[in-house]
């Protein structure tokens, strides 16, 4: 037999939400009555919400929000949906009971974000249905968005490694983690190749809200070609596409004006692993003596004398991914 006055804090949620709750409530406590004991009515209902992880507007790109909210008064057998949304797309949904604060007359309900990476302009937003105990409320919360910040090589921590991820989400091949090594600089300079940008190794945080969206990976020009491997002269990048999906991306530089590469759809032939005596690394042939073979220098522009030079740290992987048989397009 439960003491008097423990009726609803003590129950268990599938209780709470059990018809008897409400009644519960609705006799002389929070729900409250008439005084005089008639039928009482539904207790009034008034929500409140807190944001913890925002600051001036703004939330740091891969960090989490909680939203805190109140429902007063409290009367047993409530609950709430929250929701976080972006842009009017919901992006989290919860709906929890609202449970009694201690020695108070307001409950509390919680949601803790995933880490958020999307660009947009995010907002939470609470509503309690009416019901036989208690009204219906609702309340929202300010406008917020995300902060991007700029990043350099060196650098290392949570929001490098949000970035390497959406790099690699994006095709661009990266094997950095949390810091922003080598590989974070090859991906970042395939990345401003595609797009048009000044070919450095500079993060900004333009470049991360682009990725953040989806945006600015590279569009292969035969995405319905199979296993192979496309080359755009224009842009001095190399694409593996399998599916139609471009998996990896990387900056290389291919013939000089003077011994420019050819043009066309070609067939890998030979594949030549370790260096060769004119310096080319991990080589595989698609056009006579033409190859995508590694080489100590890959500058920003075309520097070859016709082959597709790529960076040495990524060729073994290239070397690896291309088969035998598989087509390579050049063009540009």
């Amino acid at each position: 037999m439960l003491p008097a006055g423990a009726v609803a804090q003590d129950l268990a949620p599938a209780e709470l939400a059990a018809p008897t709750a409400d009644l519960a409530a609705g006799g002389g406590g929070p729900a409250g009555g008439n005084g005089g004991g008639g039928p009482a009515g539904p207790a009034p209902a008034k929500i409140k919400l807190k944001l913890k992880g925002v600051h001036n507007g703004k939330v740091d790109v891969g960090d989490r929000i909680e939203a805190i909210g109140t429902v007063t008064p409290f009367v047993g057998g409530q609950k709430v949906e929250i929701k976080l949304g972006n842009k009017g797309d919901t992006v989290m949904k919860k709906t929890p009971y609202v449970r009694q604060v201690k020695g108070k007359d307001f409950g509390r309900f919680k949601l803790r974000s995933k880490p958020l990476v999307e660009a947009g302009k995010y907002k939470v937003r609470a509503r309690k249905s009416a019901t036989n105990g208690q009204r219906s409320a609702s309340a929202k919360s300010n406008d917020f968005k995300l902060s991007y910040p700029d990043l350099d090589p060196g650098q290392s921590g949570p929001a490098v490694a949000v970035f390497n991820d959406l790099l690699r989400q994006s095709g661009y091949y990266n094997t950095d983690k949390s810091t922003y090594g080598s590989h974070t600089e090859r991906a970042v300079m395939a990345f401003r190749k595609v797009n048009g940008m000044a070919r450095n190794f500079q993060a900004t945080p333009g470049i991360f809200q682009l990725l953040a969206t989806g945006n600015g990976g590279f569009q292969p020009q035969y995405p319905n070609a199979g296993k192979h491997a496309e080359v755009d002269i224009s842009k001095q990048v190399m694409a593996l596409v399998d599916g139609g999906e471009v998996k990896y991306t990387f900056h290389v530089s291919t013939g000089a004006p003077a011994t420019p590469s050819d043009q066309g759809n070609f067939t890998f032939y030979r594949k030549d692993p370790g260096f060769n005596s004119l310096g080319m690394y991990y080589s595989i042939y698609y056009n006579r003596g033409e190859a995508t073979h590694g080489y100590h220098s890959v500058p920003t522009y075309n520097a070859s004398h016709g082959c597709i030079r790529n960076p040495i740290p990524d060729s073994v992987f290239i070397y690896n991914w291309i088969d035998l048989g598989d087509s390579m397009y050049v063009y540009g």
